[in-house]
């Protein structure tokens, strides 16, 4: 062998021995067995490939599927070209290698019980049509030796394979995969293909006997659901014809037809959803349908309160542990694929799938132990599935706990002491490989301690008296966890600590009061920053009775060097003490260190806010300078751009409307050449999210941690509502992988997660125009921790319905996929992708003010058929709306989108038609289309009546989107036609429908409330009615001039005489004649005198014109 060639095999041999290592301290990591196997297969040693292959099914379960691996030629030659893709087996190799030593010339008895161990170890892990096939060949094929007199074979075999003894043992493996609906029937025509050449071949004396036993087979086989029914039947015909007898031809096809038709039914209601299982979401709505209970087809709800309610038919437990059995096959083939890109260094998983995978495998598992605890509860299968899933999901502590606790409940702890102590040993053992050997984080570690605790701690009295020696093992055990737990960074919860104090304390004896004071006097030493800890510590002093321990450790933990995460929490739990139980000078003392240790604090927040405004400052500034010039579309846009400016009006707007909505002291001004806007930064290609931290993590740390990874362009923490989580983005995409492998390490002493941030972002359209952020976010929080909602601005376009959701992990996103199509009312299917910023798509309500039309005038009648047959000679329909009242019924109009502009012309047409007895009008849907009264109803003129329906909004929080804003002032007020922040100022103006909904909102008398901030809120050119914060000395909305861009309120002029103020044939009351106040300026550029105070409009003359008062 060259040198050049020995190299990448002794490279292998140095990296194989680092993951043997590694795999002697954690043997039941998937990643490092995964490792193993692609590292000795890269080097081509078969010897080590199939040892690892057996350590791995030693300790885990192994799916059969094909895994596609891309790997390099030598894992150790790092240029792309070298990457190939080939296929790694686990279990089918194996299986292989045992049939070809046990069906060798030279084999022997033990190498076929081996073969038979190995097939059994393989179908226990999961449901395997391959592996199950293999076996019936492997049994077929011994039966056909022993048959044949002339082909030798070893001793002992003849029994073990004679035909009788592997009918018996195939029906067992058929009945293994006899309840997957499509694939069943690959292993069951096997299995009849043998017995019928079996039974042709037989003695006459034996084949009624075989025939009859093989029709019960077939009858058994109808009755079951599958998908080739029909074939089944057919071969049931001709085996009925052949075997049978024509004289029973008739009889049997006719039994066949009526057990048959059960089983049909069956697999038609399950047609649609065997057809969509093309993804893990699939499955799992697969599994709700079918573990729902149903309605039987001849059952009716029966009116009155005395009449019996029909009873569900509950689902059948066969068909849903089958079908949970092939979801779990799936989710475990996904996550064993996941295990798949490797590189120099061996294996470098692809998190995004990986999580998902074992998230939808955890979700499958879970489910299955559920259900058999709730419809079918039985020792053995339980007990069977739950050893079974620990194998599958080691990183899962729920499963390991669940298994615990299964153990306990069918062995009390009253049993005899020999069967005690076994049931003993078992969960130990159930234990030890969760903890000891897992790789679980510490929510594992701590469900399943706690599972083993409370069965222990059940122990401890069983007898009567307290054995001291399984409380030696519970307390040992409990220490040791709670240290394990420390080691990697903590559980904040205290569980762990909590039930190990009420458990000493359970025992009333003085040294084990002694210990539990030991536990938390360890816990409020380690976890030192955390305030509840330290109340927790004196609260429990408190109740034992040591006021002076507890008063300790008040003042030990209001130590001004303590940095704790909630002081002031402490300080009123402290104050509180004393005055119950301290005397006055106590009392005073401990007023005093509070008040000066708050004032310490409050000059540390001031200077904190005062460089975060600052940094916010300046943050916004580079956004600015950033911002694309075009619109961002759907489809291009970013979560991680919220911060960009939404940009100008856009074009299309004559000459004269874009004069009368500048802001009122803007001046005019020349229309600037465009430059060119830098290029889009490619967000979420280059961002990860770091989550997991705690509330004081800095930059500089997070700098530190990523800074060999790549050039970092920014660092932004966010505290979430339960979680502390850091957006860093990088210069380019490629620091994003060197940044994934910073995952599990701590800061802190906190252990991060590190999600790439490609992927996680959904665009979420079609849901009901009430749905607000909260409904939004209440419906996807189930699936991860949000990091944000985007929506659009509707100052442009009203009717836009869609908005932007990003999770802090993709697997979060792709598990919400399961909503998309879900019916959120009648006839509306939401809609839910992943958002692609690298696709360059048209938005889908693009001009889509030219393709809707709006009919009015509609019958009480109408519905959305209606509508669809009246208009569907015009073109293709898109979408029709018809709003509903609290009675279902048409609320009087309606919308209809076409897909094509040229449509509307014709629908226009269409005015005036009848439909159901009324005359209708149609217009376009566009709120800003030609063909509006020129003339506002209140007859101030344009510009006035603009005025007059919009209002000031002050005091804004920084980074303030306008979509939300609008769903905050409409819970107050309806009719919102847009809303324009300014961004340099972060104030506000709102333009109502009406004025009537403008003083709804100024004359709210719980005024408006926006992230826990009270907003000023103020007529438009008048001084705000309050404000507060920042703001509060910002120049009046009367004379700034706003320089976010050009806002909708008109300048101001001065008014022109109109003959009546109005139309003809109106009058006004003063109340309205006076409502807008207009300051006309002066030439000089100054402000213009003040007006006739009689004439300046107050709240009470205001609130008289909404009443309709003179």
């Amino acid at each position: 062998m060259e040198v050049d060639d020995a190299t990448p095999v002794l490279q292998a041999l140095e990296a194989i021995s680092g993951v043997m290592t590694r795999l002697a301290e954690k043997p039941m990591s998937y990643r490092l067995h995964y490792q193993n196997i692609v590292l000795a297969w890269s080097a081509g040693m078969e010897e080590e490939l199939e040892t690892a292959r057996k350590v791995l099914t030693t300790y885990l379960a192994a799916s059969d599927s094909t895994h596609t691996l891309v790997l390099s030629r030598s894992l150790f030659e790092q240029t792309i070209e070298n990457y190939n893709v080939i296929y790694i087996d686990i279990w089918l190799p194996l299986l292989e290698r045992a049939v070809a030593l046990a069906s060798a010339d030279t084999a022997s008895a033990q190498d076929c019980v081996e073969a038979e161990a190995l097939f059994e170890r393989a179908e226990n892990d999961y449901i395997s049509i391959p592996v199950l096939k293999l076996h019936l060949d492997f049994l077929f094929g011994w039966a056909s030796r022993i048959s044949d007199p002339d082909i030798p074979h070893p001793d002992g075999l003849a029994e073990l394979y004679a035909s009788d003894a592997v009918s018996d043992r195939a029906r067992v493996v058929v009945e293994k995969g006899a309840r997957h609906l499509s694939k069943s029937n690959e292993i069951w025509d096997a299995w009849m293909d043998w017995e019928e050449e079996r039974l042709n071949t037989s003695p006459r004396s034996t084949k009624e006997i075989q025939a009859t036993a093989l029709q019960q087979d077939y009858i058994a086989r109808l009755a079951t659901a599958h998908i080739y029914h029909e074939q089944t039947f057919q071969r049931y015909s001709t085996f009925v014809s052949t075997h049978l007898g024509p004289d029973k031809y008739e009889e049997c096809l006719i039994e066949a037809t009526k057990i048959r038709q059960d089983a049909i039914g069956v697999v038609a209601e399950r047609e649609q959803y065997e057809a969509s299982l093309a993804s893990l979401p699939a499955f799992n709505a697969y599994l709700l349908w079918e573990t729902t209970p149903r309605r039987g087809k001849h059952q009716r709800r029966q009116k009155g309160r005395n009449q019996p309610k029909p009873q569900d038919i509950p689902p059948d437990p066969k068909l849903v542990i089958a079908l949970y059995e092939r979801a779990i096959a799936e989710a475990a083939s996904q996550r064993d694929t996941a295990l798949s890109s490797v590189n120099g260094e061996g294996l470098l998983v692809d998190e995004a799938p990986l999580q998902a995978a074992e998230a939808w495998l955890s979700l499958f598992w879970d489910g299955l132990t559920s259900f058999l605890r709730e419809h079918a509860r039985d020792k053995a299968t339980e007990l069977s599935i739950l050893a079974r899933a620990v194998r599958s999901v080691p990183s899962n502590g729920t499963i390991f706990a669940s298994h615990i606790r299964a153990i306990d409940f069918y062995h009390p702890v009253d049993e005899e002491m020999d069967v005690r102590q076994e049931t003993l040993e078992s969960v130990i053992g159930v234990y030890t490989r969760a903890v000891d050997l897992g790789d679980m984080g510490a929510a594992g570690i701590t469900a399943t301690t706690i599972a083993r605790a409370a069965y222990e701690r059940r122990r401890l009295h069983v007898d009567g008296e307290l054995d001291s020696e399984a409380f030696h093992g519970f307390a040992v055990m409990m220490n040791t966890t709670i240290d394990l737990l420390r080691a990697q960074g903590g559980d904040d919860t205290l569980k762990l600590e909590k039930f190990f104090v009420s458990t000493l304390m359970e025992l009333d004896q003085f040294d084990y009061q002694d210990a539990a004071i030991a536990v938390w006097e360890s816990a409020s030493k380690f976890y030192k920053n955390k305030y509840y800890v330290w109340t927790e510590h004196a609260a429990f002093l408190t109740h034992f009775g040591d006021a002076q321990r507890a008063r300790k450790v008040y003042k030990d933990a209001a130590t001004p060097t303590r940095n704790l995460d909630y002081p002031q929490a402490l300080w009123t739990a402290w104050i509180a003490y004393e005055e119950r139980w301290g005397t006055v000078e106590q009392l005073e003392y401990a007023m005093y260190r509070v008040r000066k240790m708050g004032e310490d604090l409050g000059k540390k927040v001031a200077k904190a806010a005062e460089e975060a405004i600052t940094s916010q400052q300046q943050y916004g500034a580079d956004q600015i300078t950033t911002a694309p010039s075009q619109s961002i579309e759907p489809e291009n846009a970013s979560l991680m751009a919220i911060d960009i400016p939404s940009g100008t009006l856009p074009s299309g707007e004559n000459k004269r409307k874009a004069e009368e909505e500048l802001p009122i002291s803007q001046p005019l001004k020349k229309a600037k050449p465009e430059t060119v806007a830098p290029l889009e930064r490619d967000r979420e290609n280059t961002t990860v999210f770091v989550v997991g931290l705690t509330d004081g993590t800095k930059t500089e740390e997070l700098k530190a941690l990523f800074k060999d990874c790549g050039e970092i362009r920014e660092v932004k923490i966010t505290e979430l509502r339960d979680d502390v989580v850091a957006l860093m983005e990088f210069m380019d995409r490629d620091s994003v992988p060197a940044a994934l492998t910073k995952d599990k390490k701590r800061i802190q002493g906190q252990e991060i997660t590190v999600n790439s941030a490609a992927r996680s972002t959904l665009y979420i359209t079609n849901f009901p125009e009430s749905s607000d952020d909260a409904q939004i976010r209440k419906m996807f929080g189930k699936y991860g921790t949000i990091f944000g909602v985007r929506w659009p601005a509707k100052k442009f376009l009203k009717s836009r319905r869609f908005c932007y959701l990003q999770y802090t992990s993709s697997v979060s996103a792709n598990a919400a996929l399961e909503l998309d199509g879900l019916e959120v009312e009648q006839g509306m299917a939401l809609s839910v992708a992943i958002s692609n910023p690298e696709r360059k798509k048209v938005r889908t309500d693009a001009n889509i003010e030219l393709r809707e039309i709006y009919v009015a005038g509609l019958a009480k009648t109408t519905t959305q058929k209606d509508l669809e047959t009246l208009f569907a000679d015009c073109g293709a329909i898109k979408g029709v709306r018809v709003p509903l009242d609290d009675h279902g019924k048409t609320k009087g109009f309606g919308f209809v989108e076409f897909e094509q502009e040229s449509s509307v012309k014709a629908a226009l047409m269409y005015n005036n038609r009848e439909l159901k007895k009324r005359r209708i009008a149609i217009t376009m849907a566009d709120p800003r289309a030609p063909g509006r009264k020129d003339q506002p109803s209140t007859g101030l003129g344009k510009k006035a009546d603009l005025a007059s329906r919009s209002v000031r909004i002050t005091n804004l929080p920084f980074g303030t989107e306008e979509g939300l804003l609008q769903q905050a002032i409409e819970k107050i007020a309806s009719g919102v036609k847009r809303v324009e922040i300014f961004q340099d100022v972060w104030e506000a103006t709102v333009e109502f429908e009406t004025i009537a909904d403008a003083g709804k909102l100024l004359l709210s008398t719980d005024g408006l409330t926006f992230n826990g901030v009270k907003l000023g809120i103020a007529e438009e050119g008048t001084s705000p009615l309050s404000r507060s914060g920042p703001s509060s000395n910002a120049p009046s909305a009367t004379t700034l001039a706003p320089k976010g861009g050009p806002s909708f309120v008109p300048r101001t002029t001065n008014p022109k005489a109109r003959f009546g103020l109005g139309f003809k044939g109106k009058t006004m009351s003063n109340a309205v004649a006076n409502h807008t106040r207009i300051t006309p300026l002066a030439s000089s550029g100054s402000a213009s005198k003040s007006q006739n105070p009689s004439k300046v409009k107050d709240q009470d003359a205001f609130r008289a014109m909404l009443e309709g008062k003179k």
